[in-house]
């Protein structure tokens, strides 16, 4: 009965998806927001978009002047004024915003790839398209036009990497920089009527000053979708949404066999084709065939050794990216499950379907794939792969209904099956806000397991819950996380079962006032206990940190943290007292800054038994920006680790990290990044000529090797001594063509 349950749970998700668009709540308008009304004039002209405002269209009366900063300082009136301007076609959204400086020299920006302009001077708006103050897309442009776009949801929070396709142009001007933006309808989902209402909200940052301020004011711990104020546009209507997304990839792959002599070069050449149809404005369907799932970005390096928890890397491959503000759960901050759908446990994908959408305030979305990785042929002198060419396949459901402001309430099924094995997770959340600064979201799951090779089944529950109260002087949070042993939820990035666990967080803040202290902008203490049952061992673990945040200007910010820990491991309890210092500062238009540095007492998980020592670490890294179109980032980590009862000193590690990037334009750059890793005896290389006219359209061309010490010894190599060799190089070539009909 259980072997196969996809079709019960589909049937009762959609089920969930009629009963809530029939019998819905109808939206709630915050009276905060009556006031905040804004009816753009339709245009009938063209507006070109090139940075220069010289459209009849901007020439009207501007919206707003003043915004009210939400960083570092709250509340307060950002020094510079903002000029607004909004039209609208039958096509596309337009907006145009003048940010006046009385410093033009001092402006921060540069010609780079997209979503790299963080640390530039930037302006932009969050568009909730559909107003239900679930989810927005962050448009951000900097002086030079460059784009950075992020999906913004109340259960993700904001993640930078989906790219949506729009358009945009910046100048800088005598009295500051000016840009214009334009949204394609086709871009976006939203509900097309006579009045098409949408939440919308603008900010902007002042880099040299390191302060961001928005319109509409954010205030804390009240909602950052409910702060929106409503734009109504008349009369339009559902635009023609069809995407075709051929790709072709060429990966040429060689490996040494002997000092002397490389193996036969693999030659691997992929032809994929992606399809998405805009079933209506605001639901989507998309089909691919043997996509291009290859990562032309690196992966961000990361500490590998004595870890007792697996490193987490983000989802790059654009299938899979689109739509996760629907898909994912709520789950604690900081928790031992970093997110409930973690897309990347499907490796290699050879087909995959989905349809994400909503209907009146109820957001559903249904992701299915077939994995060939799991079924890849393979053995070794212990064991072999038991089921070749088996392939897995994924089914994520998920309905989500919007009760007014940002709450709701939502129901998931996420399931995998290979072999003669199955993985099912059913779960339901639900998010509340109440008392205007205080909030609620809580999730319960149930899993089903039965494992291919021995057909044996078990189940398991996991509890998430969290309340948190803010304001613009206090911050409160308290969480509760609970997995049973035998959960187990195989599209998860989950590091931990069989365990009870709950921490609390109090940081009060502090705001200068006294001209002494101008350089200081916001002092915060922070207060961290949290406290672990292991359900096996049946030990506790306990988590006491203190942190002092001070926050100045030119986004710079400084943090010692102190920690007392007691962590359990092998049924021995170990006591830890661990130091931390955490900093960044753009010192200059060229030249920032960020360090971890730390001192800390750190188990040795490999030893037998594991054993306590002191670990001493530093992460230090550079930015450098001579020119707009020059970056040199230098990053290094330095770890070590020294037992404590003889000073022996078990492990040292040093990963040094090189990214020189020239942008031609905003279209094309050239990059090269090198990597030496101390520990492993590696030198990577890595270098990428990008040319990217929209997202999709693409031409990449890459080419890399590895250097391994090596010793030829017996007719075998000897890992990590003698000397270095190119063990592997490659050469990638990928383009794909977004056709938008």
């Amino acid at each position: 009965m259980m072997a196969k349950p996809y079709l019960s749970f589909l049937i009762l998700f959609l089920g969930l998806i009629n009963i809530s668009a029939n019998n819905g709540i109808s939206a709630h308008l915050n009276s905060s927001q009556n006031d905040r009304i804004i009816r753009p004039t339709r245009t009938t002209n063209l507006v070109k978009i090139d940075g220069f405002l010289d459209e009849e269209i901007w020439q009207q009366k501007a919206l707003c002047t003043n915004f009210i900063t939400y960083q570092p300082t709250r509340g307060d009136t950002l020094p510079m004024p903002t000029r607004i301007w909004l039209t609208y076609d039958d096509e596309n959204l337009y907006f145009a915003i003048h940010c006046h400086d009385s410093e033009p020299a001092k402006i921060k920006t540069s010609i780079s790839q997209r979503d790299r302009i963080f640390a530039d001077d930037w302006v932009g708006l969050s568009l909730d398209a559909l107003q239900n103050q679930q989810s927005s897309i962050e448009f951000i442009v900097n002086p030079n036009g460059i784009q950075a776009d992020i999906l913004h949801s109340n259960v993700i929070d904001e993640d930078v990497a989906p790219d949506y396709v729009w358009e945009s142009a910046g100048q800088l001007v005598r009295d500051g920089y000016q840009v214009e933006i334009r949204i394609p309808l086709r871009t976006i989902r939203f509900q097309a009527g006579k009045e098409v209402k949408m939440g919308i909200l603008f900010f902007r940052k002042i880099s040299r000053l390191g302060m961001s301020g928005a319109w509409p004011e954010i205030k804390p711990g009240e909602g950052f979708f409910t702060q929106h104020a409503t734009v109504i546009y008349n009369k339009i209507k559902s635009p023609r949404m069809l995407e075709v997304l051929p790709s072709l990839t060429y990966n040429r792959n060689t490996k040494r066999e002997t000092p002397t002599q490389w193996n036969k070069t693999e030659v691997n050449t992929d032809f994929g084709i992606g399809l998405k149809y805009g079933l209506t404005s605001s639901i989507t369907a998309e089909l691919t065939h043997n996509p291009d799932f290859s990562q032309v970005e690196s992966d961000v390096f990361q500490m590998e050794v004595n870890r007792r928890y697996p490193n987490f890397y983000q989802e790059k491959r654009p299938f899979f990216m689109e739509g996760l503000d629907i898909l994912n759960l709520a789950i604690i901050p900081h928790g031992y499950m970093m997110t409930a759908v973690h897309t990347r446990h499907i490796v290699d994908p050879q087909w995959g379907a989905k349809l994400t959408g909503t209907i009146d305030k109820t957001s559903f979305g249904l992701l299915t794939a077939g994995d060939e990785f799991p079924g890849y042929e393979w053995e070794d002198e212990e064991e072999k792969n038991l089921h070749p060419g088996k392939t897995a396949t994924f089914l994520i459901a998920r309905s989500k209904r919007s009760f007014g402001n940002d709450n709701y309430m939502g129901a998931l099924y996420s399931g995998r099956e290979f072999a003669n094995g199955y993985n099912h997770v059913v779960g339901t959340d639900a998010h509340y806000r109440f008392f205007k600064n205080q909030q609620i979201t809580g999730s319960i799951m149930q899993s089903f397991n039965r494992n291919p090779e021995d057909q044996t089944f078990n189940s398991g529950n996991a509890i998430n819950f969290t309340h948190a109260y803010e304001t613009r002087k206090l911050s409160l949070m308290y969480a509760f996380q609970h997995f049973d042993s035998n959960f187990n939820m195989e599209t998860a990035f989950l590091s931990r079962t069989g365990m009870t666990t709950g921490w609390i967080y109090i940081g009060p803040s502090f705001y200068p006032t006294t001209r002494k202290l101008n350089w200081l902008k916001r002092f915060t203490p922070q207060f961290i206990y949290s406290h672990l049952y292991d359900l096996s061992s049946q030990l506790n673990d306990v988590f006491l940190s203190f942190l002092l945040e001070f926050h100045f200007s030119r986004q710079s910010y400084i943090m010692p943290e102190l920690t007392w820990e007691t962590e359990s491991w092998e049924g021995i309890i170990f006591e830890k007292k661990i130091f931390n210092l955490f900093g960044q500062s753009q010192f200059t238009k060229w030249l920032g800054i960020e360090m971890v540095l730390g001192r800390q007492d750190r188990i040795y998980y490999d030893g037998e038994p594991a054993y306590l020592g002191l670990s001493y670490s530093a992460r230090i890294e550079l930015n450098l920006q001579p020119n707009s179109k020059f970056n040199q980032n230098f990053a290094g980590y330095y770890e070590n680790f020294t037992r404590h009862t003889d000073n022996a000193r078990i492990y040292e590690v040093t990963i040094l990290n090189t990214r020189t990037t020239y942008q031609f334009n905003k279209y094309l750059f050239f990059r090269a990044t090198l990597r030496y890793d101390s520990y492993e005896k590696k030198f990577l290389t890595d270098l990428l000529a990008s040319f990217t006219l929209i997202p999709g359209t693409v031409l990449h061309l890459g080419y890399g090797t590895i250097h391994e010490r090596r010793h030829w010894q017996n007719n075998k190599w000897l890992e990590k001594a003698g000397k270095f060799y190119e063990m592997r190089r490659g050469l990638f070539f990928k383009a794909s063509y977004l056709w938008r009909g």
